[in-house]
């Protein structure tokens, strides 16, 4: 047993952040004498202590799973389980050989997931624990659970929605489902009344409202070429920026330098942020929020603006009446399919958004004198299915010389990649790069002159991925979809008349990559092509796009 005294002392030490000298007291008792509480203190001490070294993440990591066997059902074994979840994600992400604490967490989860079923604490962490493993079985199945229930949490609830885009268990008509029957958990804003004093503006008050504008995230690059060509003759252009300010962030920045009317307004909660809007008197509210933050969302189940429209930040329908468009093209939701999403669908001449590019300046180099044949994805690991994981090993193990190159935008498990390659006993052709070391933009895009054939995935397309490949003078082979989001790739490719490009099914999808591989000839002819013409086409010609853009917006204000 522990002296009361030591207890209380060891309390008020880890209360005043003092994490050196608990870890001093308490090294030397007896991990079985020590109760699950206090494992959880000494972990979370380990961990927070500034000279965190290898051994003390291993030792934190250890102390919260033994919280949790010593004591399942209480409390601290429920808060050991729950920091052995977050810590672990965070010590993986930055060390290598930590997965197996995760996989334990994962079986501990499961052993327990009957009785913490309702606990929104518990649900979350599982969300982010099978995301980072890559599981797409259980996180499925905590989704379904989710939006079955009368869970409460909009977050929650939003994060099961825009999960199931990676995956093919949900029709179109399932997202409509769901996404409409999700709306009712989301507050009603008070707002002022609507009346006709914003239609006696000479110009027209557009409004964007977003979460990503900073640290070169895809969203600016799509923006700040549409923004940059609009006619200030027809647009009073407001931006307001759910984002922390940052004056030393290039591409925020390079946005606020845009517009005139820029509004920071990440401290506000959405209530304020509402009044804030609704002061500007905005004709024309964009959605670049939808389901990836799903707490600000709740914003447009409101009524805001006279005209709201969800365009670029989610591919899909958000289910809430009161946004009114959504924009996309005409290779994206063909006619018939339109009663499937709950807005009325804009369809842009051409493609939904179009690329400012980068000053790094087309890959003209040749790759086909290597020895290997370099296949290349840098998309989101979770876009990775078990379809295209299957798909893609079947491709490697057809091409003798071949290699697959990968590289995630989020933190994942490197190890479960690999696993799921393993099935197909081509995991030795498998070559995993860390973000980490590829910060830089230009060092992110001479990646690409690796790559000779980039892969799309599906059914959730890349799509700055896609745009940067073909800058980069690399080809995508994309695969047909079925809505919005499993289409984007297959939009792009048309916008460059490469329909060779395009497979029907995952076996046209498998013969074309290796028709390619086989034929260098007739990929170097595409390369060749694709430099020659891709600055003619709409993908990146963004004067033209932003027009495109206006004028749908002005067919939207008169409506």
């Amino acid at each position: 047993m522990i002296d009361e005294n030591l207890k209380e002392k060891i309390k008020i030490l880890f209360k005043e952040k003092k994490f050196s000298k608990v870890i001093e007291l308490t090294d030397k008792i007896n991990p079985e004498n020590r109760s699950a509480g206090l494992e959880n203190i000494i972990g979370i001490s380990k961990y927070s202590d500034k000279n965190l070294s290898l051994k003390d993440a291993e030792d934190a990591l250890s102390c919260f799973e033994r919280a949790f066997l010593k004591e399942k059902k209480s409390i601290h074994g429920f808060h050991g389980l729950m920091n052995l979840i977050k810590v672990g994600i965070k010590v993986s992400s930055a060390f290598n050989n930590f997965s197996f604490f995760l996989y334990r967490a994962s079986e501990h989860y499961l052993g327990v997931q009957t009785e913490f079923k309702k606990n929104e604490e518990f649900l979350e962490n599982g969300i982010s624990l099978f995301s980072y493993l890559l599981d797409h079985k259980n996180l499925n199945k905590i989704s379904k659970e989710i939006l079955n229930s009368e869970c409460n949490s909009i977050f929650l609830r939003g994060v099961s929605i825009f999960h199931n885009n990676y995956s093919y268990e949900w029709k179109q008509s399932d997202h409509l489902k769901f996404a409409k029957n999700n709306s009712k958990y989301f507050t009603k804003l008070k707002t002022k009344n609507l009346n006709n004093i914003y239609k006696i503006n000479k110009r027209i008050n557009l409004g964007l409202v977003g979460c990503d504008f900073e640290k070169n995230h895809s969203t600016t690059y799509f923006l700040k070429d549409t923004i940059k060509y609009l006619d200030t003759k027809k647009f009073n252009l407001f931006i307001f920026s759910i984002t922390k300010k940052n004056l030393d962030d290039r591409s925020q920045n390079e946005l606020r330098n845009l517009v005139q009317n820029w509004c920071d307004v990440y401290e506000f909660d959405n209530q304020n942020l509402v009044s804030q809007i609704q002061n500007k008197k905005i004709d024309i509210l964009i959605d670049l929020i939808g389901y990836t933050k799903p707490n600000r969302l709740e914003l447009f189940n409101s009524r805001i603006a006279p005209k709201q429209v969800s365009w670029l930040a989610y591919c899909n329908t958000t289910g809430l009446e009161n946004i009114d468009y959504l924009i996309a093209d005409n290779n994206l939701i063909l006619k018939d399919e339109e009663q499937l999403y709950s807005e009325k669908i804009i369809k842009l001449p051409y493609i939904w958004s179009a690329h400012s590019g980068f000053e790094k300046k087309l890959n003209q180099e040749k790759s086909y004198e290597k020895k290997t044949f370099n296949f290349g994805s840098f998309n989101n690991f979770k876009k990775i299915s078990n379809e295209v994981v299957k798909t893609w090993s079947k491709i490697l193990q057809q091409t003798s010389n071949s290699k697959l190159i990968l590289k995630s935008s989020t933190p994942c498990d490197r190890d479960s990649i690999f696993n799921k390659f393993r099935e197909y006993n081509v995991d030795d052709k498998i070559e995993i790069l860390n973000k980490l070391d590829y910060l830089d933009k230009d060092d992110h895009l001479n990646l690409y002159k690796k790559i000779d054939l980039s892969l799309d995935t599906f059914p959730y397309n890349g799509v700055t991925t896609t745009f940067e490949a073909l800058w980069m003078n690399v080809p995508v082979l994309v695969k047909k979809g079925f809505n919005f989001n499993s289409r984007c790739g297959e939009s792009i490719i048309k916008n460059l008349n490469l329909k060779n490009l395009i497979a029907e099914n995952d076996d046209d999808y498998i013969f074309k990559a290796i028709n390619l591989y086989k034929n260098k000839q007739i990929l170097k002819t595409i390369k060749k092509n694709l430099n020659k013409n891709l600055m003619k086409t709409p993908l990146f010609n963004t004067r033209n796009f932003s027009q495109n853009f206006s004028e749908a917006l002005i067919k939207i204000y008169n409506s």
